[in-house]
């Protein structure tokens, strides 16, 4: 009768990958469901000390099994973690993890996407957006449907 080959000493991990919910296996590149929800916390209006600037104050939602949508704003936005977890990707940087007080300043221009770590609570934050007055756009989607989820695509004039 022939013995069994002894097993690898890594098999025991490998199995366990295959088990692992599908952000961590080898299904994470499926496309997640992308929604958020937002609200107008601090309207346009003028930042004092900088004459022809404007500045916005919204609180975004982004709902359990998540991400938000790829997109790009003209201005600064620098975001602040309410609650929840996840991570931000901002394209040729690294990603930030995100959790309740984390701040992250997202330069113009700079295309990026929030992902909500968890399947049973939202990841809510605040994006305050500091920019010249005028027609430039404030949100801008990348490769995906344009929505503007409760607020403002541009501050104005």
């Amino acid at each position: 009768m022939r013995r069994p080959a002894a097993l690898p000493a890594a098999l025991p991990a490998l199995v366990a990958l295959a088990f692992l919910p599908p952000a961590f296996g080898a299904s994470a590149a499926e496309p997640r469901p992308m929604a958020v929800s937002c609200a107008v916390a601090m309207p346009p209006g003028p930042v004092p000390g900088l004459p022809g600037s404007l500045r916005m104050v919204e609180k975004l939602t982004v709902p359990p099994g998540h991400d938000a949508h790829r997109h790009v704003h003209d201005v600064v936005e620098y975001m602040e973690v309410l609650s929840g977890t996840g991570h931000l990707t901002i394209d040729k940087r690294p990603d930030v993890p995100l959790a309740p007080g984390v701040v992250v300043e997202i330069p113009p221009g700079t295309r990026h996407q929030q992902h909500n770590a968890s399947d049973t609570e939202p990841l809510v934050y605040t994006a305050t957006f500091i920019g010249k007055g005028g027609a430039h756009a404030l949100t801008t989607y990348k490769g995906e449907k344009d929505g503007n989820a409760g607020c403002p695509h541009r501050l104005p004039k």
